[in-house]
């Protein structure tokens, strides 16, 4: 059966959509009932329709959001109040300058519209808003995040770097694994580097979810079966999405580091950030190796602290989990995806001239989306259908509707 990932097309789709300044149609939506910042909602729904659903109107008075924020609150890491290692401080919307009936808006439209699991918004490091629904009742419930999985792996390989357990990205996938290079390899698996695996441009024959993907999935070696695909690029020089370049990082990364590659993140990623060992999960292929490009669970709250700790330069509470320079490169557009989005070293980057911003994006409508300009954090999980489909991206309606409702900036 082939795992559902990240799938370009809906990426594609909802980020073409973004660029054209209209992503969602919002003209044509209609006003939303407001919510409370922390809500717990039913719905038997379980696939988002092909159309929108129109709400009931009710006005209901909501607060008067601040504008005040920019004097209030501090955006220099180490100038932080407090630290959610232990617990997210909770606070509301309206209290952190952001407008109540246009993230209700929103969610109303992730509810409706796109399957949606869970909203949570994070700014200024407060919980200002957290919702849950599609009979999802339980907050500490873990959900899948697949393709949100490989900025994970970013992260590692940048703790990887900062320990000096690597000490390049130009080291090539043949140093770690020269017993899969046949007579009958392209030879121009023998240039690819970690670093055309960080940035999705080993020159592989792929497309994401198809049968070459398939037939992968289904060999016993993935990462032999990775070294033995067939080219259609140099090395290096163009954008093609691939799980099977992930697994090469993944595999690559537990030989450098000398351990499991979960051990080395509960280590030294996630311990840190308060997440523990039981409150997560990363699956392996047949050989033991992490499954580089998704298969990771994690609560919607604990992929707020990760996409925290990105927010805040790798800073957290006195450490320096990762270096803010690796955190400034992977964040940064690397490679051009001819998608009207950038691509960093496994995080999609938003090169828009009023707020740059970058996103961990999982198939389905999975999201960590960080506006630093905006000491933002937004995190969406969805539903996955048993058929294997799922909603778009959720960067047009962060964009539009959340972002839009902060009102200091």
């Amino acid at each position: 059966m082939l795992i559902r990932k990240i799938l370009p097309f809906n990426v594609l789709i909802g980020l073409l959509m973004l660029s054209a300044c209209n992503p969602i149609g919002v003209a044509q939506l209609p006003t939303p009932i407001a919510s409370p910042p922390i809500e717990i909602s039913a719905t038997a729904q379980t696939v988002a329709p092909a159309t929108p659903i129109e709400p009931s109107p009710a006005p209901t008075a909501v607060p008067t959001p601040r504008t005040d924020c920019k004097e209030r609150y501090s955006t220099v890491p180490a100038e932080r109040d407090y630290w959610p290692t232990i617990e997210w401080r909770v606070s509301s919307l309206a209290e952190h300058c952001l407008d109540p009936e246009k993230v209700a808006h929103a969610a109303w439209y992730f509810e409706n519209n796109y399957a949606t699991r869970s909203l949570l918004i994070i700014r200024h490091g407060d919980l200002v808003y957290e919702k849950y629904f599609r009979s999802i009742q339980k907050p500490d419930r873990t959900a899948n995040i697949y393709s949100v999985t490989k900025s994970v792996l970013s992260a590692l390989t940048g703790i990887a770097m900062d320990q000096g357990k690597l000490d390049s990205l130009d080291h090539k996938v043949i140093e770690y694994f020269p017993e899969y290079f046949y007579p009958t390899t392209d030879p121009r698996m023998a240039q690819v580097t970690l670093r055309d695996l960080l940035t999705m441009s080993s020159g592989f024959l792929w497309l994401e979810d198809g049968p070459i993907e398939a037939q992968w999935q289904a060999s016993r070696n993935w990462v032999e079966a990775a070294i033995n695909l067939k080219f259609i690029d140099q090395p290096g020089t163009a954008f093609t999405y691939s799980s099977a370049s992930t697994q090469l990082l993944s595999a690559s990364l537990t030989r450098i580091t000398g351990e499991p590659l979960r051990d080395y993140a509960q280590r030294y990623l996630f311990t840190p950030l308060g997440i523990p060992a039981n409150r997560w999960h990363w699956g392996v292929d047949d050989h033991g190796y992490a499954i580089g490009g998704f298969a990771m669970n994690l609560r919607p709250r604990d992929m707020a602290r990760f996409g925290y700790l990105y927010l805040n330069q790798g800073y957290w509470d006195g450490q320096q989990v990762i270096s803010p320079e690796w955190i400034q490169q992977s964040t940064s557009a690397q490679i051009h995806t001819g998608m009207g989005v950038e691509y960093g070293y496994l995080w999609w980057v938003h090169l828009r001239s009023d707020r740059p911003t970058f996103e961990a994006i999982g198939y389905g409508g999975q999201s960590i989306y960080i506006a630093p300009n905006l000491d933002l954090v937004v995190v969406v999980t969805s539903e996955v259908s048993s058929d294997g489909s799922g909603a778009p991206d959720a960067a047009p309606i962060i964009s539009e509707w959340i972002l839009k409702a902060v009102t200091d900036r």
